[in-house]
């Protein structure tokens, strides 16, 4: 069976460079030529490592590098806040960015960056339309926003706890299933996309309210609703709609990739 894997390409590489740039903290941005590309040296050989672990440990035939888009901003023009506490890419690794990706190529890994578009969406897009043709798809982020694909053919994969998550993982942590993952972030909140969820709303009320139905209108409408809570919902409801867009991922973004452009050379499995 085919087993593809789709990397999250900036949520590993920020990772590993924050490793290696913590020593000269916080003047990073100062430290001579030298220590830049010694910085950079040691972010690219722990990339290589990393992603030749993940060809071994993962025994995928097919590999895609998603790169996220300079000009993506269809979440922004909807909700100006969207990401607005994330730190900027710090200007170093911005600058070894073409070299890192060419280092990825070398292994045998095609990588892909679509200018308008964020990683997260097109690897949703790629994965969905993999899964549909019946192939096992195990996509590699510490990125909890993937958490609602999960399903038979497609797999979440934390390169460094070096597991897959689970939908008792998903249950455990957050309480409710993979698939109400949106709409629970969407009331309690989402720190990570700076979405602040409904006032007086924490995880019990939303717990509580998801287990009145699958949809929200759906617990709404539900007679054990409580009307306190029905009474917040509803006066957030514009909000609510608007936090839900921002969470969903696209799964309609077209690449013009084919199944073979993904097939690992043989520079990836040597």
């Amino acid at each position: 069976m085919t087993q593809v894997l789709l990397i999250d390409a900036l949520n590993l590489i920020r990772r590993l460079y924050a490793v290696q740039e913590r020593p000269y903290q916080p003047l990073t941005e100062q430290v001579t030529d030298g220590t830049r590309a010694q910085i950079i040296q040691n972010t690219d050989n722990m990339l290589r490592q990393a992603l030749q672990r993940l060809l071994k440990d993962l025994s995928p035939s097919h590999a895609l590098m998603v790169f996220d888009g300079q000009h993506s901003q269809w979440r922004k023009a909807l909700y100006p806040a969207y990401k607005a506490n994330r730190k900027a890419m710090p200007t170093i690794l911005a600058e070894a960015l073409a070299g890192l990706r060419q280092s990825v190529s070398a292994l045998g890994i095609h990588n892909v960056r679509q200018d308008d578009s964020e990683a997260d969406d097109v690897i949703a897009s790629v994965a969905t339309k993999l899964a549909q043709h019946g192939m096992q798809v195990s996509i590699v982020s510490t990125d909890k926003g993937f958490l609602p694909l999960l399903s038979d053919t497609i797999h979440i994969y934390d390169a460094f706890a070096r597991q897959f998550h689970t939908e008792q993982h998903v249950q455990q942590k957050f309480g409710v299933s993979s698939a109400q993952l949106v709409r629970y972030w969407s009331l309690v909140g989402d720190s990570t996309n700076n979405i602040p969820g409904v006032s007086g709303i924490g995880p019990k009320g939303a717990h509580d309210l998801l287990a009145l139905g699958t949809t929200l209108t759906e617990a709404l409408e539900h007679p054990d609703c409580h009307k306190k809570l029905k009474e917040k919902i509803l006066a957030e409801k514009a909000h609510i709609k608007v936090y839900m867009q921002l969470l969903t991922l696209r799964t309609d973004i077209q690449l013009g990739l084919n199944l073979q452009d993904m097939r690992i050379t043989p520079a990836g499995i040597s």
